[in-house]
């Protein structure tokens, strides 16, 4: 399966990065502008409506700045095409953006891990559509916490970066830990896109249990599924006696809302996040991120 892309007479040619477009975007990016790229850099692609969650109150002033983002070679975007309806801008880091980002760390362009052909390949990608499922769960607990009136609290770790610490055990598609008020609860995602056997399922578990004798690293394991049927599906082949705590939710639900259960409660009582930890799960080892950072 490919992406197929609509074409776009009117974009203009992309400027091949130099010093003087460097000069010029540090100049005018913003302390926002820097998080937001550096959250596009980390995540792969975000759309147009998740980058617009995460960073802005007013949609229309964040397509304004991701417009001007993309002119001064921030960040490169692609629309993918759809036969019906329209398709958002998929943005990935553009170079310039990218040696920006490098040079905060001190690292140059081939040390940060930046070749233009590999970010634009995300979202050539047939994995598009989990990779935006699973930025999409992100960012719905992200916008969710960035209202402070919900007193919510988000650390979050990629796929990528949970590979680099327990991946000779397990790849959760996210990890992290959720706060409200003075709760928290540690997670790991498993989004589905019903592909996956329910046996290959319900076989993650054991590597979650191994996770947590061999390294001490806990947490409730949430498979967020595509329909209702899916879930009763999963749930019947999980079972109640899970070797982990499991809670499961459809996608389309709000993960910030009361809508996960867990698989060994015959009630299926509906459950914000905070609501599903029994007191066994323990927060993972440090954080990377605090995403409760003010943003202008």
């Amino acid at each position: 399966m490919s992406i197929v892309f609509r074409p776009d007479h009117r974009a203009p040619i992309r400027p091949r990065s130099s010093p003087e477009v460097i000069k010029t975007l540090a100049r005018r990016l913003t302390d926002r502008d820097r998080r937001l790229m550096r959250l596009v850099w980390r995540h792969k692609v975000l759309t147009t409506d998740q980058l617009a969650a995460l960073g802005w109150n007013s949609y229309n002033t964040a397509k304004q700045r991701l417009a001007t983002l993309h002119r001064l070679r921030a960040l490169d975007r692609v629309r993918p095409w759809q036969p019906r309806g329209g398709s958002p801008w998929h943005y990935v880091i553009d170079q310039p953006g990218a040696e920006i980002l490098a040079a905060e760390e001190g690292r140059t362009l081939r040390e940060f891990g930046y070749r233009r052909d590999r970010a634009l390949a995300n979202v050539t990608s047939i994995r598009l559509s989990h990779t935006i499922g699973v930025n999409q769960f992100f960012t719905d607990l992200y916008s969710h916490a960035r209202e402070k009136v919900h007193d919510a609290h988000l650390w979050w770790r990629t796929e990528e970066e949970c590979a680099d610490l327990w991946g000779d055990i397990v790849r959760p598609d996210g990890a992290g830990t959720w706060t409200m008020g003075d709760a928290s609860v540690s997670v790991f995602l498993e989004y589905d896109n019903g592909t996956e056997r329910l046996r290959r399922l319900a076989a993650k578990l054991d590597a979650y249990r191994e996770l947590a004798a061999s390294a001490d690293v806990r947490g409730l394991v949430l498979f967020y599924l595509p329909s209702r049927r899916r879930e009763a599906h999963v749930r019947r082949a999980l079972g109640a006696a899970t070797p982990v705590p499991v809670g499961t939710a459809v996608h389309g639900d709000h993960p910030a809302r009361p809508v996960w259960t867990r698989v060994d409660d015959p009630q299926l009582r509906p459950r914000v996040l905070t609501d599903l930890a029994s007191g066994a799960e323990q927060v993972h080892q440090p954080p990377l991120f605090d995403w409760r950072e003010a943003h202008g």
